[in-house]
């Protein structure tokens, strides 16, 4: 049997699960980060096609100075392989040196060049822009509120998936989270 929808039962149908994927907090943080990503790329682009992953890893190195790849990888939030996959295209355009470290000739650490300091100027501005426009949504109390909320989720979401693993994916109502 085929189910058959009117183009207007179906827009109803996604008007009513946008209510109610409003209220999960899972997907709403999905949604948020996809759509920085996708605006970041955007704003990249008015200036060059340099991604988005290129850039962050340039930007913390600029703000945190020399790192090995596991500094950039926590600095990020993101794993090893992305940015040792990430660091000879950065090499090779003169943004980043390689250099052993001094102290441990097996650890390889990442130093931004002038041409990279170039680079983060040059796409800085609308992300520095972006950011002031974040920040100016809130108060400071509503800031540091966000923040305490987004540290309690890091330590859920830094838990082992063992921890969450219960063979259930609907609460009594049918509702299938994410």
């Amino acid at each position: 049997m085929t189910d058959h929808f009117s183009p207007g039962s179906l827009k109803g149908k996604v008007v009513e699960q946008r209510a109610k994927l409003r209220r999960n907090l899972v997907n709403r943080l999905f949604r948020l980060g996809n759509a920085i990503q996708t605006q970041t790329q955007h704003l990249l682009a008015l200036n060059s096609d340099l991604s988005v992953v290129h850039f962050r890893i340039l930007l913390r190195l600029r703000q945190a100075g020399t790192q090995n790849v596991q500094g950039i990888s926590e600095l990020l939030g993101a794993n090893r392989s992305l940015v040792s996959r990430a660091l000879p295209d950065l090499r090779e355009k003169g943004w980043i040196e390689l250099v052993k470290s001094e102290t441990d000739k097996r650890q390889i650490l990442v130093r931004l060049t002038e041409l990279g300091e170039q680079v983060v100027d040059e796409h800085g501005a609308p992300i520095k822009t972006r950011y002031d426009a974040i920040q100016a949504a809130f108060t400071a109390e509503e800031l540091d509120h966000l923040v305490e909320y987004l540290d309690r989720l890091d330590l859920i979401t830094g838990a082992p998936a063992a921890d969450f693993h219960t063979g259930h994916g609907q609460d009594d109502t049918g509702e299938t989270h994410e």
